[in-house]
């Protein structure tokens, strides 16, 4: 499955959330009367969810999902294998977090991250749909060529455009701007091809009956 995008080393940690949003008191267990055990667990949690924000980009097709990369869940068992934690662990935070709605387990077991692209997406790849539908009309080089055709229908272009891609193919060249190379390309080898049957043309011997043409 191909991914939506590179994946990051690293991600995106909001900083109000991360000290003082609900992620604070979401994993305290009120049953445990020893406080320092009760803020100690909470703590685990924390830095559990947090090393899912990491595993979640970097795994599996989908960013912002944990998963393997046909879109289908991996045993929880080899998930907290991965983010050296206990199972029983793990399983205290995605049950938490799926009741607070942050977490959401679909058919195939896939786990999704609910928030990740808002908090995750940078300005750059929110913008990044919109380039690219801006960039559709553009002709890539194959269109351009199929719409100049007409224009060198005294050319073989094909032949020519072989001729062009072996040439840029040889050497250290770099090929920039290749419509309008392949354009000046098809010019000489029109001005080439125009000199060569002219001088053709000169050496075909004259007509027997050429001085009686009136000048």
């Amino acid at each position: 499955m191909p991914r939506e995008r590179k994946p990051r080393i690293w991600v995106r940690l909001d900083c109000r959330g991360t000290l003082s949003g609900s992620i604070n008191y979401l994993f305290l267990d009120e049953k445990e009367n020893d406080k320092f055990l009760r803020e100690t667990s909470s703590l685990a949690c924390q830095a559990i969810w947090i090393k899912m924000i990491a595993y979640s980009e970097i795994c599996g097709g989908r960013a912002g999902f944990i998963e393997d990369n046909n879109a289908k869940g991996l045993p929880h068992g080899y998930i907290a294998q991965e983010l050296h934690c206990p199972l029983e662990l793990f399983e205290n935070v995605l049950n938490i977090m799926a009741e607070d709605g942050a977490v959401k387990i679909n058919g195939t077991g896939s786990i999704q991250l609910v928030n990740f692209k808002h908090y995750q997406f940078s300005e750059y790849d929110r913008q990044k749909v919109y380039r690219q539908k801006e960039g559709e009309g553009k002709q890539t080089f194959e269109e351009y060529i199929d719409a100049i055709k007409p224009n060198y229908s005294d050319l073989d272009v094909d032949k020519e455009l072989d001729k062009f891609k072996l040439w840029w193919s040889e050497g250290k060249k770099e090929l920039k701007r290749p419509k309008s190379a392949f354009r000046n390309w098809l010019d000489k080898a029109r001005v080439i091809k125009n000199e060569r049957e002219a001088k053709s043309r000169d050496r075909q011997p004259k007509s027997q009956y050429g001085h009686m043409v009136q000048k």
